[in-house]
């Protein structure tokens, strides 16, 4: 572990970060793995990879390197109240027509209810919008050390406040485990078309989405 280095992300990086994404994270995230009716209803869209590029000139996402190969990524983002709304909004008038909507739409309700603006009392925060660890390399704390520099660098570029919002249990253990607020769970199975059915029908243990957050 001690030859593996975090720096911040450049543009450069960006080919190889979303390569990186397509295998060590979208491969392993549970809620990509639910089985939809058509298999390209699973495929991540062009809209995905277009939020990505455009979080990195705020120079506040992370990579962690081997050498010169990248085996871990932060990507964060600055947030304010207004996008909370706006993303709000803008999931509720989208057609929902695969898995990544569904995801978007429920996370961006989750938020919303979370206000993590109200709840801390701040106007402003770092949004860690995804994490992901080579599968080579976890379990040696590789993703704790992330979210901790991430933490770090918030504090430096003076946010009151970093917060994410956690898709699974081990995301959500490891961000409390790193003493970051649990604000606000949802469940999935509450999640329902207007027929009733479960949209995202995750599997234990990792049956809910939770907002976290920590006072800087």
């Amino acid at each position: 572990m001690s030859a593996i280095a975090i720096r911040a992300m450049r543009m450069e990086d960006f080919d190889e970060v979303e390569s990186f994404l397509a295998v060590h994270f979208f491969k392993h995230e549970p809620l990509m793995l639910i089985p939809q009716p058509d298999a390209a209803q699973s495929q991540v869209v062009p809209e995905e990879a277009e939020l990505h590029r455009s979080l990195i000139p705020q120079d506040l996402s992370l990579v962690a390197v081997d050498g010169e190969r990248i085996v871990g990524v932060a990507l964060a983002g600055e947030l304010v109240p207004g996008d909370l709304e706006r993303e709000f909004q803008e999931a509720e008038r989208k057609e929902v027509k695969c898995l990544l909507d569904k995801i978007h739409k429920f996370l961006a309700g989750i938020e919303r209810q979370a206000d993590i603006f109200a709840h801390f009392g701040v106007d402003r925060a770092l949004y860690l919008y995804m994490l992901g660890v080579d599968s080579s390399v976890r379990r040696q704390r590789l993703g704790s050390r992330l979210v901790a520099a991430t933490i770090e660098l918030g504090r430096q570029r003076g946010f009151p406040v970093v917060t994410s919002t956690c898709t699974n249990l081990f995301s959500r253990r490891l961000m409390t485990g790193l003493r970051m607020e649990c604000v606000l769970s949802k469940d999935y199975a509450d999640y329902k078309d207007e027929r009733g059915e479960i949209l995202l029908p995750a599997t234990s243990p990792h049956t809910s989405a939770s907002v976290v957050g920590i006072r800087l």
